[in-house]
Parts: structure tokens; sequence; C-alpha cells
């Protein structure tokens, strides 16, 4: 009898340990920066991270625009937009020694391949060259496509057992597309008003900023193990 009992406990230790490793493999994550993002445009942004093994893992990440900090009087576009990426990560201390105790925090550096898309109603305030006592302030709509890359570094940190902190880093190239309709202003007869970094925000919504260019990005994911 006793034998018995003690084969059941053996497995049923085997089966809980083999279903504790399969559930660790998956992590969903919220990306809590994305929804508060006045660079770009916001949005509520999920992914989920699959471990391939040890030091190995992909992680995939959506998002959706559901909601738009600046409401215009007059609006040609409706927001809307998504953005998404992949990457592929490395944790470097498991890359070195599988068995290397993580004590809660993981490094790791990363390739994230990722894509933009969205529209908007966009305004400029500018004034003639020719006249500048008059002013004008002028909505039109926006589209803009994004694709790139980034060299990615982050660190996982086990909150608990199931609770996971990912604050990130990461440096690339983007490409970008600027489409513009309904627009008034012109780059050649008309000079950008407003004071601050208010020109450099509305000039970011002209087709003159499409293009290549430098992308910063860093961002803080809170996540669930399954």
């Amino acid at each position: 009898m006793k034998r018995i009992i003690t084969i059941l406990i053996l497995c049923f230790s085997v089966s809980v340990f083999s279903q504790e490793e399969k559930e660790n493999k998956w992590i969903l994550k919220l990306n809590t920066t994305q929804l508060i993002d006045v660079f770009s445009y916001p949005t509520v942004q999920i992914s989920a991270e699959r471990k391939i093994n040890s030091y190995l893992s992909i992680n995939a990440e959506i998002g959706y625009q559901l909601y738009d900090f600046d409401k215009k009087d007059t609006v040609f576009l409706k927001s809307r937009g998504f953005k998404t990426n992949v990457e592929g990560r490395v944790y470097l201390l498991k890359l070195l020694n599988s068995r290397t105790k993580s004590n809660r925090g993981e490094l790791y550096v990363g390739l994230q391949l990722f894509y933009r898309k969205n529209q908007s109603t966009d305004v400029i305030d500018y004034s003639p060259k020719d006249d500048p006592t008059k002013s004008f302030t002028d909505y039109f709509g926006t589209k803009r496509t994004v694709k790139g890359f980034n060299i990615t570094a982050g660190y996982q940190i086990s909150a608990s057992k199931r609770i996971v902190l990912e604050p990130f880093v990461g440096l690339g190239m983007m490409n970008r597309t600027i489409k513009n309709s309904d627009i008034q202003y012109n780059e050649i007869r008309d000079s950008q008003e407003g004071t601050d970094l208010v020109p450099l925000f509305q000039g970011l919504n002209l087709e003159e900023s499409s293009g290549n260019f430098v992308n910063f990005c860093t961002g803080f994911r809170v996540g669930y193990r399954l």
C-alpha cells in the first residue's frame, strides 16, 4: 500500500511540475506606456511572449487606437490606427549558462520589427510669407504608415510567481510615409506659427516629414505568466 501511495505521489508531482513548466512558457503583457503615447498616438497594446528554450523567446505585440487625446472642432478623418511588432529575444545570462538562477530578474537583448498605420485630423497655424500680419488655422487629414526595426534591451523582473514587470529601450531605423488631404498650408508660400515645440509637433503631420529616420523607443510592460 505504501508503495502504491509513493508511486501516486511521484506521478502527481511530475504531472504538476510538467504543467508548471508548460504554463511558464507563455507570458501575456500590457504595454502601459502606449496607453499615454503623445508622440504618435495612444493604443491599447497587448503582447504575448513564448519561450522557445531557456534563453530564446519570441514576443509578438499588437495594439489598437481606441481614443484620442486631442479632439478637433473640424473632422476630415476620424482617428483610428494600429501598431504591431514582433521581437526575437536572447536572455544573456541563460545563454551563457542555462542553469543560472535569474534571481527575479533577467537581462535580454532583441531584434524587433515593427509596423504602424493610422489616420487623423490635424491642425496647423500659419501665416503667408508675403503678409505675416495675417494668421490662419488649417484643419486637414493625415494618413501615416511607419515601418522599421529596433535593437532592444530590457530587464524582465519577476515581481511574484505570476506577475512580471518589463522596462525596455530600443534604437533603430524607421521609414515614415505621410499623406495629407484637404490641406491649405503650403510650405513654399507659408510659414508656421507657434511657440516652443508647437511648430515641431505640427510639422510631423505634414507630407514633408516623410522619409527615413533614426527611431528611439522606451516603455514599460506589465505581464502575467500563464
